[in-house]
This record gives structure tokens, sequence and C-alpha cells, in this order.
């Protein structure tokens, strides 16, 4: 019996060691790389006989900004790309065109980026420019590469969200954009232009980008008015005989264009108020072209603030037309006591006083800041302009730059006791008041009247329009250096937490065969000595 044992416990001991060494030897080992794609979405292990002491990584390209410019008003013989925003001037990027390696603009969640680019030439009708490995809004839409000269080229490699495309006009993007190759938008000239149907990452309906692009000479602008010359006026009282924005006029044979001069409005600076409580963010826009107005250029400018900011009244004086307005939403005039004239849009609300008592002094609050009417899918702001006793026999084109105003107007902040109650009127049936009534509800939310809506968290997955995901051109990402390679099983020395793995495999069988080989020894050595006689007691 003793022999038995001692046969099982040499077995169980001979398996163990022949097991652990073949588990230190490394004999059996594999080791995973694990390497992350482009999209950094992926990830693909790689089985190796030996452990990998050592990997090579590859830096990925740094990006940096483009620099944008407003759009000149001479000709641009080639640049980059240019993102038109209605109601806005027209922002340039890469002008002019050079040499660059790898570009975005913005460096954080690019709309636009490229690998490189390469330009020749410099006059407007034969500077060239070549961008490589070229993405929009992060793959939605790539290209191998976009050529062009004074604007007119050549697409490769196109696709949408990883799907390759031919050439074409008017193919839809996601159900928010439309793209179009070799196209002219206003002054802009362009190898491939995307037109934005729906508002998306942060631009308006309407915005139109274009690539590899030249922009044609502005035209010159004609005179509207003799110098010095005083149309005729029967007081501040009167009220002056403009068309409303976006009314359209019969056919001209001669479009009005911006007015150059900023005329004095009879009172020192001093006297007027920035429209906007505690100043708004703003830059000038007057001018810019404006696809919707019926002479094609912006009349104000526009200044962003907080959806719900106070809206003041820039001078005393005497408000007209509040109410609705197809551009402009909920929109209002104010008159002062020399005739000057000033048109606010795309308010979210009224102050209440102002329905029933229209005589109001400056700083008073008037309305509330919105995104009412066309601007109802841009970022909240106060449609400003400014139009002058001396041109109001011009009517609705009699509108001046208001940035230079603006600029020496105090500002005021309002004390919060002074802040009205908001009122609204009825808006239109149908759409206008659909979107009023959402803007309304942002308002109260703004003005702390009413708790903000809770939203159930997203339950359902974005869908894509193409079955297919977007690849190493699609996702417009650059590459990602792998990862560091790291063996999978290592030399470690034998522990408690390593018995369970012995129980398995060769080792499993040999700790098996070494039991069954002991217990075969114990059974025989037992039987034998069942069968053995009775000794006999000494006598």
């Amino acid at each position: 019996m003793r022999r038995g044992v001692l046969l099982l416990v040499m077995g169980v001991v001979v398996a163990a060691l022949g097991a652990a060494s073949a588990y230190a030897a490394g004999t059996t080992t594999t080791s995973a790389t694990t390497t992350t794609d482009t999209a950094g979405t992926d990830t693909t292990p790689t089985s190796t006989t030996q452990p990998t002491t050592g990997t090579t990584t590859t830096p990925a390209p740094a990006y940096s900004r483009l620099i944008g410019a407003y759009l000149p008003a001479g000709c641009v013989g080639a640049g980059a790309a240019a993102i038109a925003e209605p109601g806005r001037r027209v922002l340039v990027l890469g002008t002019p065109a050079s040499n660059r390696g790898p570009s975005s603009y913005p460096t954080v969640s690019p709309i636009f980026r490229f690998l490189s680019s390469t330009a020749s030439g410099s006059g407007c009708g034969s500077a060239r420019v070549t961008l490589e490995s070229v993405s929009l809004f992060g793959g939605a839409i790539t290209a191998q590469s976009i050529s062009a000269t004074h604007g007119r080229g050549t697409v490769r490699g196109l696709e949408i969200y990883g799907s390759p495309v031919s050439a074409g006009h008017g193919l839809k993007v996601g159900g928010w954009g439309e793209m179009t190759l070799r196209t002219t938008v206003g002054r802009l000239t362009a190898a491939l232009a995307v037109r934005l149907l729906h508002a998306h990452r942060g631009l308006p309906a309407g915005t139109t980008i274009a690539f590899a692009f030249s922009a044609s000479p502005q035209a010159p602008a004609t005179p509207n008015a003799k110098k010095g010359a005083a149309p005729k006026h029967s007081g501040a009282s009167a009220k002056p005989n403009w068309r409303t924005k976006g009314q359209q006029r019969k056919h001209k044979a001669k479009m009005a264009r911006p007015l150059t001069a900023t005329p004095s409005l009879g009172f020192k600076s001093s006297h007027y108020v920035f429209p906007v409580d505690g100043g708004a963010s703003y830059i000038d826009t007057y001018g810019a072209g404006r696809s919707d107005i019926y002479d094609g250029w912006h009349h104000g400018d526009d200044l962003f603030a907080p959806l719900g900011t106070p809206i003041v009244a820039v001078a005393t004086g005497t408000l007209s037309l509040v109410g609705w307005n197809r551009l402009g939403g909920w929109r209002l005039w104010l008159t002062d006591g020399k005739g000057n004239s000033f048109y606010y849009a795309h308010l979210a609300g009224y102050a209440r006083s102002i329905l029933k008592h229209r005589h109001v002094r400056a700083g008073q609050v008037i309305g509330f800041l919105g995104r009412t009417g066309d601007a109802f899918t841009t970022t909240p702001h106060l449609h400003f302009e400014i139009h002058p006793r001396l041109y109001v026999k011009l009517g609705y084109d009699g509108a001046v730059d208001p940035t230079r105003y603006l600029h020496l107007w105090q500002v005021v902040q309002v004390p919060k006791d002074e802040i009205p109650q908001p009122a609204r009127l009825r808006a239109p049936v149908g759409t206008p008041r659909q979107e009023a009534a959402v803007v309304w509800r942002e308002l109260l939310v703004a003005r702390h009247l009413t708790p903000p809506k809770r939203t159930a968290p997203p339950t359902t997955f974005l869908r894509r329009p193409f079955p297919h995901p977007p690849g190493l051109m699609a996702s417009g990402a650059s590459p990602v250096p792998p990862t560091q390679v790291r063996p999978a099983t290592a030399h470690v020395s034998a522990s408690a937490s390593n018995l369970p793995l012995l129980v398995g495999g060769p080792a499993g069988a040999a700790l098996a065969l070494a039991g069954a080989t002991g217990a075969f020894f114990f059974r025989r050595r037992r039987r034998t000595t069942e069968a053995a006689p009775a000794a006999e007691p000494a006598g």
C-alpha cells in the first residue's frame, strides 16, 4: 500500500513539474498585437510564436489650423476653401494658395481638412491649387484629390460616407446636404461645392462650402443719392416710406447697392445706447451676399448673445410695425426724435409694456433676443439696421453700415428688477407658428420662468444613408500609430493562482495517468494481501 501511495504522489509531482517547465520555456506561448485603425474603432489581433520586445511607431500627422479671412473685394485666383453663410460675409481659407502640409479648419472637430496642398501661379486667371486627401465633416465627403485652375478642375476618388460616387450634380449627402461639381455660386467658382439643405454641425441651412475655389472681383458700387441732397420729410412722427424686409419689388434695370456713407444721425453718440443688454458679439456683415433678399445684400449687422437676452431701445422714440415678418420673424421699427429709423429682427418675444405703450425711452427693454423667422436654424442673434433720415426716400435700401455707430454707442446693464415679463403675439398659422412656439418655450426657460423640459436618453442608433461604413479615406481621421505590443503570456513564477491552469491540456492528462497507475498498484496490493492464508499463532 505504501508503494502505491508513493507512486501516486510521485506521478503528481512529475506531471506538475513537466507542465510548469513547458509553460516557462515558452514552447506553446502566443502573443497578441492589437492595432487600432485610423478611425479608432476596430482592433485586429495577430498571433506570433515569440514575444515581441519592441515596436516601431509612426507618428500621426499634426494638422495646422487654416487661418480664415473675409473675401476681399478684388479677385482671388485660387484658395483651399470658402464658407458662405446666409447673411454673413464669405469666409475664405488657405488664401493666397500655397504649398501646405496637413491643415484643418477649425482645429477641434474640423469642418474641413486636407493632408497637403500645392499651388502654382498667382494671377487671377492662372493660379492653380491641388488638395490631397480632402475630408469634409469628419469623412462624410472625401476625395483623393481636388485640383483646379481659377476654380475649374477635376475631382478624383470622390466618396460619400465611404461609398464611391461618379461625377454629377445635385448629389444628396445624408439628407442634410447637396453636392455639386464644377459650379459657380455668386462670386465663387469651385471644382466641388456642398450646399447645406438643413443646419449641420453648427452651420445654418443655406450655407455653401466651396473647395479649390476662385473668386471674381466685386462689382463697383453705384451711387444711390446725390451728395447733400436731403429728401423731404414731414417730421419724426411721419412713417418712413420703406418696404419691409423680404418683400419683393418689381423688376428694375439696376439693383441698389450698399451705401458707403455713414452720415450723422443728428445726436451725439452718447445719446444712443447699444441695442443688446450687456453687449454682444458681432462683426461687420453689412453688404454681404444674401440670397433671400431681393437686391442680394445684407442691410445690417447680426449681434450674437444668449437667447433671452433683453433687447433695449437705442434712443427715445416711437415704435411701429410690431409683429411678424416672414424673414424677420418677430420684429419692430423704432424712430427717434430726428427721424432716423432702426430695425430689430428675429426676436423671441416682446416686453409686455410696448404692446400698449409704443413710446419708449433710451435703454428701456423692448424685447428679447431670439431666432425667429429665417434665423430659426441659426445661432440666436439680433439683426439690427440703421436707416438715417437723410436716405428715407430710398426706402428699405436706405440702410447704412451700422458697425461704426455700434462701436461708439454706450453699453448698458439693465437691473434685474427692471426687466419686464415677456409677451408674444399670434404668429401666422403653419410653420411660423410652430417655430415661434419652440423659440417661445426656449425664452421662458432662459428667463427662468419655466423649468427645462426633461428628455429621455436616445434609444435608437443613428442610421447611415449608405450601407458601407466609412473607411480610412471616409473617416477623415489621421493615421494612429499601432499600440505597444504586449505578449498575452509572459514568464511568470508558479503560484497558487496558476494551479487551475494545470488541470487541463497535457498537464491534466499526465496527472490522470499518474493517478490511474497509482490506483492500479494500490488495488493489486490489496487483493494480494486479502488472498494470502492467515498466519498461525506462535506455538
